[in-house]
């Protein structure tokens, strides 16, 4: 099953046209509870650029920020291929869709929590639009950098309702860096 799961990351992976989904939301979901420092250890999506680059693409870590009006700031700390981490700040303001977000500066991009615990996993879904392409992510979120088959389930059963095949997707490998970028010098660990 984990093999299935197979998922990656770039900062599109936040994308979306309202509608076209037949991926639920999390009822009533509580930024104040999702807020925090997510790993990202899996993705699938149907993008090229992701699929031309998942097998090489190291587990990325997101902090969350709820913001005034109900917004979201999520600060992305990814790895890159020469050891270095990179960081992007994004801003999603809250769509008319309860619980979708939205961040027409990163093409057009609508993310929503399909699933979450709060405590341990959460699922996202995103939907970009790029000129004529729409391309769909699902994301799974975990509060430390291990996968549990159980959270990894979610993501898979979401899979066909987003239009995917498990098949486009990969596990992402822990990296040294990713977490570091959010911690005060003093906390960041020794490499």
């Amino acid at each position: 099953m984990l093999q299935m799961l197979r998922i990656g990351w770039t900062p599109a992976l936040l994308a979306a046209s309202p509608g076209q989904a037949q991926v639920p939301a999390q009822a009533n979901l509580d930024t104040s509870q999702f807020q925090g420092i997510w790993y990202v250890v899996g993705a699938v999506s149907d993008d090229q650029g992701f699929l031309d680059s998942k097998d090489s693409v190291k587990m990325p870590v997101v902090l969350v920020t709820p913001l005034a009006n109900s917004d979201l700031g999520l600060k992305f700390g990814y790895p890159t291929p020469d050891g270095e981490c990179q960081k992007m700040d994004a801003t999603f303001t809250k769509d008319a869709v309860d619980g979708h977000f939205a961040s027409p500066a990163m093409a057009q991009t609508i993310i929503w929590v399909a699933f979450t615990d709060y405590k341990h996993f959460a699922v996202l879904y995103s939907e970009t639009q790029k000129g004529d392409v729409r391309n769909v992510r699902l994301q799974l979120y975990t509060r430390a950098p291990e996968l549990f088959p159980e959270d990894a389930q979610k993501m898979q059963q979401l899979a066909p309702e987003a239009g995917l095949n498990p098949s486009q997707g990969t596990l992402l490998p822990k990296s040294a860096g990713g977490r570091k970028i959010f911690l005060p010098a003093q906390q960041q660990p020794s490499q």
